[in-house]
Order: C-alpha cells, then structure tokens, then sequence
C-alpha cells in the first residue's frame, strides 16, 4: 500500500468539490485496478446512452469511467478506499465520487445504469459491518430506476483460473486479496446469480459466462450457444478460448495447463461451470427502450469486439508490427478441426490416414499460393485454426496475417513443425516416439505431405513463428531471442513453452527420467551384446587355431591356397 499524501501539503491543496464521504471509507488503503478492457467498456457505453446516470461500484479501469462522461453520462463513482476516491476525484473532475461502502452510501434516486463489473466482493468496507452478498445483490438491484439497467460480472470460485491458480500465501500477502468469507462470496452458479437479480426485482436481459478471468474478460459466450455440443460454433470456440487462455497464462504459474480443462469442458457442454465468472445484464421493469437482442459470442480485445458474424473496431488503427497486420477473421463452419484429428491419427499410429490429412492440407495450401507464395489469413494459420469441411480445409479463425507474401514451403514447414512441437511438449503419442527433437518429427510430418525440408526451412519457419508471437505478445528483443532459443530446443521431455502448469513440469520431469533409464537400459543391453559377441568371437578363433594346428587342417588351409591361386591366375 502507498503512503498516505503529505498532511503538510494538504492544506495547500484545492478542495475536492465532487468528493463526498459516505461513510465506512478505508484510510491507509490502496487497491490495484485491472486494465482497460474494450470488451466491458464497450457493453457499459452502450447501455449507458449519452445523457443517462451512471453508478460505477467499485473499483473500476479510468478508461471505463472516461468513455462513459466522454459519451454524456452523469458519473457516480464510488470507492471503499479513500486515497483511492481521493485520485479519482482528482483525475475526474466530472464525475461525483462517493468514498465509502456501498451499505452506507445514499442510492435511492436511482441511476439509469449501474455498472459493477469488478463484481461485490469490493464493495464492502473493513470499516463497519460486513453485508453478506445477497444484500449487496439487493442493494445494486434498487439502484436501478425503473426502465434501467444492471451489468454486474460476478468471479465464479469454481472457475478454471482458481483450479489452476499456483500463488500460495497470495489471500494472506496482496492487499487486492482480501474478501468476505467463503460463505459471503454470493452466488456459486450462473442460475443462482440470475435468480438472486430476479428475486430483487430485475429482468435478465443477457446472461453470459465469461473467459479466461473476471478482471480481464476477452471471451462471452452464452444464449443458445452456451452449451450447446453440437452448435457448429463449437470448433471455432475451442480455438478462440485456448488463444484466450493462452495469452492471460502465459508465463504464469500455475498448477496445470487451463487450456485442457477448458477443451474438456467444451467437449462436455459444461464450459458454464468452469468459466471465470458470469456478465449479467439485467433491467428494472419500465418504459425505456432497450438495445436489440446482443449476439451469443462476443470476442474483445485492444483492437476490437468480433462476433461470428461482424467486427466493430473499438480501437485505433491497428499497426503492422514485425511484418504483419490484423486480421479479423471468424467463420464457423460445419466439420472437424484439422488438429484434433491429426491427434488422434497420431495417437492411433495411422499413419496412413494420417499421410492422408497431410497431403489434403500440403494441397490446399498450395492451391491459396501464387508463384510459390502466399499471404492473406491462410499463410499464418496454425492447425488449430484450419476446420475440415467436405469442401476441404478453411480457416476458422486468424488473428494475423503477413504484410507481404511469404514462400509457401515457409507457411507449410511452420504449421507442420508447430504441430510437431506441441505433440512433443504435451506429450501426446505418435508413431515415432525415438525422434530426437521436434525439428525430427516435423520432417517425418514435412515428408508425409510429399515435401522436403532443409536446415533454412526450419529457421524460415521459426523465425516466422518468433515474429507471429513477438506481435501477439508484444515480445522485448531479449525476449524474442530467448524465445527462438527455446523454440529450436524443444526435444523429447521439454515443457511447454507458454503455459507451463506445475501437472506439465512433473510431466517433463517423468518424462526426461524415463528416457534417461530407457537410455541405460540400452547400454547396458547393447554391452551385454558385445561381451556376449566377443566371447563368441574368442570361441570361434579358438577352435580355428586347433584345427589348423592338425594335419587335416592344414590339408584343408593349403588346398583353399590353391584354389585361390587358380582362381586368380588368368587375371
């Protein structure tokens, strides 16, 4: 926790005009805000509509306060934290900010909008007495006038993010840790937070599970889609959420790979359940109008908001770094993921329907190139990207695309050589467990599709996949230099490289000391062979010697001179 500000320099200080104090503030105390999240912003603007009152509960990003007074709203901030409420006022000279908490705070005028996605457990103060979560529920609900709205995203505490969450001590050591009891975190399911809403008197307009954490949504997900096994959505999901979590764990520890619980789950219909929390949006009963049924799917980042159908761009223009720029692209199509069924065909040692997918995809891509190059979407699409339709491959989803066309062989010996390193560092079977390195498999794979490959390739195609993670990323120089290192180390018994959950160390860790002992095992083997080879060896010489020290054996030796002289004569 910060200092407080000086008391000497506070009397020379202009007086906050827009700071009114509640009641139950905290002094002494600071609280860390999440970043900018386009995704929440976006949402809350558009309910809020130019002129509207706005409720900000919570602590909340600056950005989503200024785009609410920058779009006409009345802004009515309130924060626990005093120090906190205190800069607020300051940065916001607009916006009335309210220190305290919430059960002290006088909100029965009503606001056309109250947005609390930072959730409840902030809401409370240590300051007096602690509300249990359906009272601080209520209490947001009659905040809203009749004919507003509520958005509130509420942490699930069966989340993934706190099955895989590896930080012990961090609830005892982070100030931003501390919260109500078990027994006061509020709803533990979607339908129950719904219900609890519905119960204060409001609508549920929306309700959607959010992903991959409550603090920086990028993914919503809920309607008919929710659940929903057999929408043809679902393979563009699985790439959309792994990309998701792959960028919010990266580099983080934690106890297994998130991306798998989630493949599971979606696999099962039950990403509800394990999604990071739910974003309900609900309104008061009342003669407002209200916005048109929002899309099932939402995808948000610093670049924009894509659904399946459109993109609304939210953000600057994008640039073009390292060679590459944007590329929005989402389309659902019915069929299989090129990548799960390459797992199972390795998995299942068939090699021959396995040489098959690969010709059909080495074909495809060659028919998106001209003059051996390539660009657009297709070029830097990974297997996990690429669908199989019964019109063959098509790209599902893609973040980027090259500048400039790039060699075909590059894009081909990327995306096979990728494949060949998550085979390795996830430890899936295939066919060829004694390769020596991914750059081994990713030959066998490259052959399989009727190409060869050389040592440029491979650099080619690494480099490409260094510049593709340096722009999705923001990758330092150092960073990319020990990430190319990484990448063309990858062997038997490595890691993963981006998320490397504690469950895939063990793993690596088995896995290095079970071809260690399979490594002596062979020597030991292959030294009993050679002792066993030279006794033979000694045997045989021994009993040559005998029999050429006797009179038929040297019969023998002299007639076999012979026989060799008259073979060699003529010549």
């Amino acid at each position: 926790m910060p200092d407080r500000p000086d008391t000497a320099a506070a009397p020379a200080a202009p007086p906050l005009t827009n700071l009114t104090r509640v009641g139950g503030e905290m002094f002494s105390w600071t609280e860390p805000v999440a970043r900018d999240n386009p995704l929440l912003t976006h949402l809350s603007v558009e309910l809020a509509g130019p002129g509207g009152t706005v409720l900000v509960a919570g602590p909340h990003p600056d950005g989503l306060v200024t785009a609410l007074t920058t779009g006409g709203a009345e802004v009515t901030w309130l924060l626990r934290s005093l120090t906190d409420a205190e800069q607020a006022a300051r940065a916001h000279p607009a916006v009335t900010v309210l220190a305290g908490a919430l059960g002290k705070a006088d909100l029965t005028a009503g606001y056309d909008l109250v947005v609390a996605t930072d959730g409840i457990q902030r809401l409370n103060s240590a300051e007096g007495d602690q509300l249990p979560a359906a009272e601080l529920l209520d209490r947001l609900a009659r905040a809203v006038r009749p004919g507003g709205a509520l958005i509130l995203l509420h942490d699930n505490r069966l989340g993934a993010h706190h099955t895989v969450r590896l930080d012990p001590g961090a609830g005892h050591r982070d100030d931003a840790a501390w919260h109500p009891a078990e027994a006061m975190d509020g709803p533990a399911a979607r339908p129950q937070l719904t219900a609890a809403l519905t119960g204060s008197g409001l609508e549920i307009g929306t309700a959607y599970a959010a992903f991959p954490e409550p603090g920086a949504p990028t993914v919503l997900i809920g309607g008919e889609t929710l659940g929903d096994v057999a929408s043809p959505l679902r393979p563009w999901l699985r790439t959309v959420l792994a990309r998701a979590y792959t960028t919010a764990f990266r580099g983080r520890p934690v106890l297994s790979d998130p991306r798998r619980l989630i493949d599971r789950a979606l696999r099962a219909g039950a990403e509800d359940t394990v999604a990071g929390g739910w974003l309900v949006i609900a309104h008061a009963p009342g003669d407002r109008d209200r916005p048109a049924r929002r899309p099932d799917v939402l995808v948000g980042d610093q670049h924009g908001i894509r659904t399946p159908d459109a993109a609304i761009r939210t953000g600057p223009a994008p640039r073009e770094p390292y060679g590459l720029r944007r590329a929005e692209l989402v389309r659902p199509a019915a069929g299989y993921p090129l990548e799960e069924r390459l797992l199972d065909l390795c998995a299942a040692a068939d090699v021959r329907r396995l040489r098959q997918e690969i010709a059909q995809y080495e074909a495809w891509l060659a028919g998106q190139s001209r003059d051996g190059l390539i660009d657009g979407p297709a070029a830097l699409a990974d297997l996990s990207d690429l669908g199989v339709t019964p019109d063959g491959p098509v790209v599902l989803s893609a973040r980027w695309a090259p500048a400039e066309p790039i060699p075909a062989q590059t894009a081909l010996v990327r995306a096979l050589w990728q494949f060949a390193v998550r085979l390795v560092t996830w430890a899936r079977p295939h066919p060829w467990p004694l390769t020596a390195s991914a750059a081994d498999l990713a030959a066998i794979l490259t052959g399989m599709a009727g190409r060869s490959v050389t040592e440029e390739d491979f650099r080619a195609a690494v480099d490409l996949q260094v510049t593709v993670d340096a722009a999705e990323f923001g990758l330092r120089p150092a960073e990319r230099r020990a990430h190319r290192l990484a990448l063309l180390a990858v062997q038997p018994g490595t890691a993963p490289l981006d998320v490397a959950g504690y469950h895939e160390l063990t793993e690596a860790l088995w896995r290095q000391r079970y071809q260690a002992s399979h490594l002596l095992a062979m020597m030991e083997w292959t030294e009993q062979i050679i002792a066993s080879r030279d006794a033979q060896l000694s045997r045989m010489e021994w009993e040559l010697r005998f029999h050429r020290s006797r009179v038929s054996g040297r019969a023998l030796m002299a007639a076999k001179r012979a026989y060799r002289m008259i073979r060699s004569g003529p010549r």
